[in-house]
C-alpha cells in the first residue's frame, strides 16, 4: 500500500499533468478551484487519470468536497487504508472526492 507521502506525489504528479504546470508548485494547502481555477472538465480528467493510476473507483457523480489538495490526499489514503470500501474479491475501493470547494457556478 502507498504511504501518505508517495499518495501525495502520485496526486501531484496527476494534477500538474493535467493543468500543465509542475508537482512542485502544488502544496498540500492549494486549493484548485482559488489558486487554479480549474474547470470541471479538468476535474474530470484528474478524477479518471487517478482511477487508472490508483485502481480506485472515484465516481464523477457522486463527488464530494475537499478543501484543497492535502485534503484530497487524505481522503485517497483513507480510502486505500479501508478494506471496507474494496469491493469484495478486488483491490478497487470506491472513493468519491473533488479538489474543488462547493459554490454556486460550475466545478
Amino acid at each position: 500500500m502507498l504511504t501518505r507521502e508517495e499518495l501525495a506525489a502520485t496526486v501531484r504528479t496527476v494534477v500538474s499533468d493535467v493543468l500543465g504546470t509542475e508537482p512542485e508548485e502544488l502544496r498540500d494547502r492549494t486549493s484548485l478551484a482559488d489558486d487554479y481555477g480549474i474547470d470541471s472538465l479538468e476535474l474530470m480528467e484528474i478524477g479518471a487519470r487517478l482511477e487508472r493510476t490508483l485502481r480506485l473507483r472515484i465516481d464523477p457523480d457522486d463527488l464530494i468536497s475537499a478543501r484543497d489538495v492535502g485534503h484530497a490526499v487524505d481522503l485517497l489514503h483513507a480510502r486505500l487504508r479501508d478494506p471496507a470500501t474494496a469491493a469484495p474479491g478486488s483491490r478497487t475501493a470506491n472513493a468519491v472526492i473533488t479538489l474543488a470547494p462547493p459554490s454556486g457556478g460550475p466545478a
